[in-house]
């Protein structure tokens, strides 16, 4: 009796195993879901047309501002493309410096802003000091560490003193900059 059920329940176990192998099988070969949320695609998920923003420091007075006519945000690195970006930065007796560009990349956290295509740095002109002009086509910012760099050629004008070479490295806390290489130019010594 015992040999019949075994033998009944045979056929039996054996579709069962198989059904569960075609189904494994069915799954293991089937392209994976695409995720319909948008969180994988690099599309925005928000875009602002001429925004301004102002960072405010402990003293309660502006630090920067950064304003752009567009502005698109993108969830899947979250980053934020600006279009025709300007930033001002301010410090308590230097003068401004205003950064200008065709376009803008900041970075998930905001700890980074990088600039893309006619980059113009501006520090206006100040009692003692006329005004500094930089041009190159790319400017990575940091701002908290108050620092600007690039890789690319970038010519300074002040007054009629001209620095032109390739890579810069320019801290803004103590004023200082290194040009980096192929370093050419010339300084008017005024009166």
């Amino acid at each position: 009796m015992k040999r019949d059920r075994a033998s009944n329940l045979f056929p039996l176990l054996l579709m069962l195993a198989l059904a569960a192998a075609s189904l494994w099988l069915e799954r293991a070969v089937q392209a994976p879901e695409h995720d319909k949320s948008g969180k994988l695609r690099h599309d925005p998920d928000f875009i602002a047309e001429d925004f301004g923003i102002t960072k405010m420091g402990a003293s309660g007075k502006p630090e920067y501002s950064l304003s752009a006519v567009r502005m698109l945000h993108y969830p899947d690195d979250d980053s934020t493309d600006i279009v025709e970006p300007r930033l001002v930065q301010r410090h308590d007796q230097a003068a401004p410096i205003v950064i200008r560009a065709d376009r803008g990349l900041i970075s998930r956290n905001g700890d980074e802003a990088s600039f893309f295509g006619n980059v113009v740095v501006v520090r206006e002109a100040s009692r003692e000091h006329s005004e500094l002009r930089m041009h190159t086509e790319y400017l990575q910012i940091v701002p908290d560490r108050d620092l600007a760099r690039t890789d690319k050629p970038v010519t300074i004008t002040e007054g009629r003193s001209r620095l032109a070479g390739v890579g810069m490295e320019f801290n803004n806390k103590t004023r200082q900059f290194t040009l980096l290489s192929q370093v050419r130019g010339t300084f008017d010594a005024g009166k």
